[in-house]
């Protein structure tokens, strides 16, 4: 009976390198693919990884949880979002880690193998060192059209500031408990409010000057920055790839329990 092998497979590397692994370990290749907002259609990279030769293929949808453990605590703490591309990718890595070695545990394999950098294989560890993690010498697909796809729900287009001269964009961005709940009072999801500041953001340039494709995040973090309690909403002006407040109506907690 061949062992199993979970590769961690987001669609990014050729999908030769399934068969590769299976051949250079003699091995059943399962893949898992976690949905972390991601450019790529999850269920498209499941059906691009069984037609290569995975016997099986998991996907797991962690949008949710990719925000609240991963990005939002990272904002709250005020440390930064780290929004280069190189670096954002690091963020996710306890997500994918838990998923890898959940899907381990459930294919009852002690191997699993991922294409990403020391940290990943690293958050593997810390959660299950019985594990045997091989990494995966890849070559990435060709892009076909001149943005990169995004490994996760922070990367998103950023345009050329030139190409929205002179027109701003207002945002009341309300928070609750420190959570960011409302722009311009339609209240969203968490994971869709990053995406409607990333999509608004990347049109007017927010990031193009530090090569940080992360324009959500980016706004947040200059709205966190100008709250000074918990609640409140904070009014932001986009223009020409720069952010400006405009204003901070921050709501105390004595305030609150007065109400």
């Amino acid at each position: 009976m061949k062992s199993v092998i979970v590769l961690a497979y987001d669609g990014e590397f050729a999908a030769g390198a399934i068969s590769a692994l299976a051949r250079r370990y003699a091995a059943e290749i399962v893949t898992m693919t976690v949905d972390i907002g991601q450019s790529r259609d999850a269920r498209a990279v499941r059906d691009v990884a069984l037609t290569a030769g995975a016997v099986r293929a998991h996907v797991s949808d962690a949008v949710d949880d990719f925000v609240r453990q991963c990005v939002l605590p990272r904002l709250q703490s005020g440390e930064g979002s780290v929004p280069a591309r190189h670096a954002t990718a690091s963020l996710a890595y306890p997500i994918i880690a838990a998923h890898l070695v959940d899907v381990a545990r459930r294919e009852g394999t002690p191997h699993v193998a991922h294409g990403g950098g020391e940290g990943l294989t690293a958050a593997i560890r810390a959660l299950d060192a019985s594990l045997q993690v091989l990494t995966v010498d890849i070559v990435r697909q060709p892009v076909p059209t001149a943005a990169p796809s995004a490994r996760h729900l922070l990367e998103r287009p950023v345009a050329d500031p030139a190409l929205a001269r002179g027109i701003p964009a207002n945002l009341d961005i309300e928070f609750d408990a420190a959570v960011p709940v409302a722009i311009n009072g339609v209240s969203l999801p968490l994971a869709e409010l990053i995406e409607s500041l990333s999509l608004i953001g990347g049109q007017h340039g927010i990031g193009h000057a530090e090569a940080a494709a992360a324009p959500g995040a980016l706004v947040l973090e200059e709205a966190y920055r100008a709250l000074d309690w918990e609640s409140g909403v904070v009014r932001i002006e986009l223009l020409d790839g720069h952010q400006r407040v405009l204003s901070a109506d921050s709501c105390s907690p004595a305030l609150v329990n007065q109400a």
